[in-house]
């Protein structure tokens, strides 16, 4: 198995550089300049017959990056400009070094849009306007950049991160929308979550020879997960039964919203448990019966008559489609009293968010799986505060409550009482209803099949956005959350 890949924010990142330049023993301007050829590489390598470049450089390192880029093109005999929005005779450092290696290799540098060629489809953007360091909202020449870039016709690379992203939160306003992203070093955490998947493209990581040994000595932000560094479930003993693989009971579906807890309990049993059982209201009785006969649907009006089921399951799934009236209220303050461990998704967040069930409560063995509305409900506050530092949201949400916090998103987070993971999957097709009672049931299941809460909440989410993929393949518009349903049962094995 492999190990998880550090994401860092920029204070570490700069921390890295330090140590890679000492590391190494050269100047800081070898290091900018194995980050431009490492950038050119790429650029050739997705574009070989690129027309022309245009490379937008702001005034620091990051535009050091783009004028060692420009001066490569010019050295292939590719056509190239640059828009500096910093004028060259105001830059510094290594940055004023990049800049001469470019006039000599005679670069034609603006200092105004209007001065720039109009671009065609097979003009290469070259984003190097602004690095790690920023923070903020765009100012001065950089806002209309920005706008200029995406505008444009061509592709558009972006050097280390697109101009306006966070690099410590994926948080963005106006910013550089990329096809690929070369990052350098270390991978950065906002590439990865909030808007960062939307506007970083493909990325493409290059360590620029850093030695292993400057990783240890800096802390990174979260731990980023895939399909290679999670731990999956053991093979099944040939003599294995259903008692060894854990019962699962899903608990939800209020008047008009049962195929909510349905497809929660389905994805329960696609993922591998051995029993699933559901507590859903009397009316939606005969349709989860015909629906899947597999699941042992039990009609419940009130929390009296939930109480005998709960001295079944190893694990209890509360939410879908569970509504926020007294019978939803009353279902989820008996199965919190349950002595197994819980995952609380959609309405039974909501109802503990009001604080009169299961208020004050903190467990290690629940795991909590908001998407930014129900996360804002959560903390008391806008979804834009989550929106700002998901990762902070999702530390604040696990020392509020306890336990596991799945921040849901292109970019999932997962808090637990060690750090945070992140795990990158699924498309935009995911973004209709159902696929978060799909997760909601593979937590349950796999928590059922013995793994850990956390071992539980990673390997469901990559699951998850894995399937999602797959079943994407033929197009993500109208794709349903059961479509996800054969793939999930196939990966899990």
């Amino acid at each position: 198995m492999d190990r998880p890949q550090p994401l860092y924010g920029a204070e570490a990142l700069r921390a890295l550089d330090r140590r890679t330049i000492d590391a190494l023993k050269i100047p800081s301007i070898a290091l900018m300049k194995r980050a431009g050829r490492a950038a050119f590489a790429r650029l050739l390598e997705r574009w070989p017959d690129a027309g022309s470049v245009q490379v937008f450089c702001g005034g620091g390192n990051n535009g050091g990056d783009g004028y060692v880029i420009a001066a490569l093109a010019a050295q292939k005999q590719i056509p190239v400009t640059v828009y500096a929005c910093v004028a060259p005779e105001a830059l510094k450092g290594d940055a004023l070094r990049a800049c001469d290696y470019a006039r000599s290799e005679g670069v034609r540098i603006v200092t105004s849009l209007e001065d720039l060629d109009n671009t065609g489809e097979d003009t290469v953007i070259v984003d190097a306007l602004l690095g790690t360091g920023f923070s903020g909202e765009l100012r001065g020449a950089v806002a209309p950049a920005v706008e200029h870039i995406n505008a444009s016709p061509g592709p558009v690379l972006a050097v280390d991160i697109p101009s306006g992203l966070s690099a410590d939160t994926g948080s963005a306003g106006q910013a550089v929308c990329a096809d690929v992203t070369v990052t350098f070093i270390g991978r950065k955490l906002g590439l990865y979550c909030g808007r960062g998947p939307a506007l970083s493209g493909e990325i493409l990581f290059e360590s620029l020879g850093a030695p292993e040994q400057v990783y240890t000595e800096v802390t990174p932000l979260a731990q980023r997960f895939d399909g290679a560094s999670i731990q999956r479930l053991p093979a099944r003993a040939a003599d294995a039964y259903k008692n060894q693989f854990g019962h699962v009971l899903v608990v939800g579906g209020d008047s008009g919203t049962g195929g909510a807890a349905l497809m929660a309990a389905e994805s329960a049993a696609r993922a591998g448990a051995g029993l699933v059982s559901l507590a859903t209201h009397p009316q939606h009785l005969v349709a989860s019966l015909t629906r899947r006969p597999e699941v042992m649907a039990h009609p419940v009006i009130s929390g009296q008559e939930l109480e005998p089921l709960l001295e079944m399951p190893d694990v209890i799934a509360v939410g879908p489609g569970l509504g926020r009236a007294p019978w939803g209220e009353q279902l989820l303050a008996r199965a919190g009293r349950a002595g197994v461990p819980l995952v609380l998704d959609a309405d039974a967040l909501n109802i503990l968010a009001g604080g009169r069930v299961l208020a004050g409560v903190r467990r290690h063995d629940w795991v909590l799986t908001p998407h930014v509305g129900e996360a804002a409900r959560l903390l008391g506050c806008g979804t834009g505060d989550v929106l700002a530092d998901p990762r902070a949201a999702a530390i604040a949400i696990q020392k509020k409550f306890s336990g596991v916090v799945v921040l849901k998103g292109a970019g999932t987070l997962i808090a637990h009482p060690s750090g945070v993971d992140l795990i990158k999957g699924g498309n935009p097709g995911m973004a209709s209803g159902g696929m978060g009672d799909l997760l909601t049931g593979v937590i349950a299941a796999l928590i059922g099949q013995h793994m850990t809460p956390l071992e539980a909440a990673r390997l469901a989410v990559w699951l998850h956005g894995e399937a999602g993929d797959r079943a994407a393949a033929d197009g993500q518009r109208g794709l349903l959350a059961t479509d996800l349903l054969p793939h999930i049962r196939k990966l899990v094995d």
